[in-house]
Parts: C-alpha cells; sequence; structure tokens
C-alpha cells in the first residue's frame, strides 16, 4: 500500500500549491483595492476639501470687502452699487460650493450663511448701507465651514491611515502562510525519494 502514500502526498502538494496561488492573487486584490481606496480618498479630498476650502475663501473675502465698503465714506449708491458687485460674486462662488459633497454639519452652516446673506440688503437698506451685525454673522459662518474642511480631511487621512494598517496586516499575514506553504512543499520533494524507492521492484536477478 505504499502507492497510497504517493497519492496522499500528490494531493497534499496539490493543495498546498492550490493555497499559495489563491494567497499571491488574494494579496495582489488586497492591494488593488487599497491602491483604489486611496485615490478615491485623495479625489475626495481634492474635490469636496480642498476647492470646498478654495470656495469658502473667496466667499469670505467677498464679505470682508462688503464689510470695508459699508465703512467707507461713500455715497449710499456708490455702496449699493459695490455691494451688489461682491454680493453676485457670492452668490456664483456659493451656488459652486453647494454641488460639492457636503457633511450635515457643513449644510446646518450653509444653511445659516445664506440667511445672513439674505439679511445684508434690507439691513443695508434700512440702514443706509451702514455696517450690519449680518456680516459678521456670515464670517462666523464662514469660519465654522473652513474648519469642517480641516476635521473631514484628518478623518479622511485617518480612515487611509487605518485601510494602510489593515492591508500590511493582512500581507504580512499571507506571506507567513506562504512560507509555511513552501516548507510543506520542500518536505514533500525530499521525502518523495524515499517513497520512491520503498516501492521499487525488487531486482529479478537476484531470484
Amino acid at each position: 500500500m505504499k502507492w497510497t502514500f504517493q497519492i496522499r502526498n500528490k494531493m497534499l502538494a496539490s493543495a498546498a500549491l492550490l493555497g499559495l496561488c489563491l494567497l499571491v492573487l488574494l494579496s495582489h486584490y488586497l492591494e488593488r483595492v487599497y491602491a483604489q481606496n486611496v485615490t478615491d480618498s485623495m479625489s475626495t479630498m481634492y474635490e469636496d476639501r480642498l476647492v470646498a476650502e478654495h470656495y469658502i475663501l473667496k466667499m469670505t473675502h467677498n464679505v470682508y470687502q462688503i464689510r470695508e465698503i459699508l465703512e467707507t465714506n461713500l455715497d449710499a449708491a456708490a455702496k449699493s452699487d459695490a455691494v451688489e458687485k461682491h454680493l453676485a460674486q457670492f452668490d456664483k462662488t456659493y451656488l459652486a460650493y453647494s454641488k460639492t459633497k457636503l457633511t450635515r454639519g457643513e449644510n446646518t452652516s450653509a444653511v445659516q450663511l445664506v440667511r445672513h446673506v439674505k439679511n445684508f440688503k434690507p439691513a443695508f437698506l434700512a440702514n443706509e448701507y451702514q455696517p450690519s451685525p449680518h456680516t459678521q454673522h456670515a464670517l462666523a459662518a464662514l469660519d465654522r465651514l473652513s474648519a469642517i474642511q480641516l476635521e473631514e480631511s484628518k478623518s479622511i487621512m485617518k480612515e487611509v491611515e487605518s485601510q494602510y494598517a489593515t492591508i500590511k496586516a493582512s500581507s504580512q499575514f499571507a506571506f507567513a502562510i506562504i512560507i509555511l506553504i513552501l516548507i510543506v512543499l520542500q518536505v514533500i520533494v525530499f521525502s518523495s525519494p524515499a517513497l520512491v524507492s520503498a516501492v521499487k521492484p525488487a531486482d529479478p536477478r537476484l531470484n
């Protein structure tokens, strides 16, 4: 029944080789998943955070410009024209900003920002284009939006680092299993000659 040992060794070697191939494919798949996740995270960082921060800075600049105009000695008509110009720029920038991916906190602050900006014109008209607390409220809302961008960026980086740690641990585990499989294959290879010689037919000249 020595042949049963040969069959068993062949089946074991076949299973080990299959496991080795699967582990290599798994490692390759995990690396591709991680690379895609990093690409997606960087895309989100750029499109929904850096670009959004750029829009926030532009809107902040518009509000600061409006506040400076209100503090000048220009007549009401000149102030009105200058304010209308910056409000138009603000509205255009806000429209672009609203198309980025907004979190719940961003939505809340954005709604507050829009409400304060909508109160600009009637407040300016009532006060003959004198400085209004609505500009300060709008700037506070913009500060909160900017702070959210920073927090979300940090969150994205932490997620990428966590994914990297998981992929690294999985790769190390897969590498350890591959080493074990290679050792098993070496044992099978070195034990094969002994099995072959054990079942080798006797020399007919000895009969």
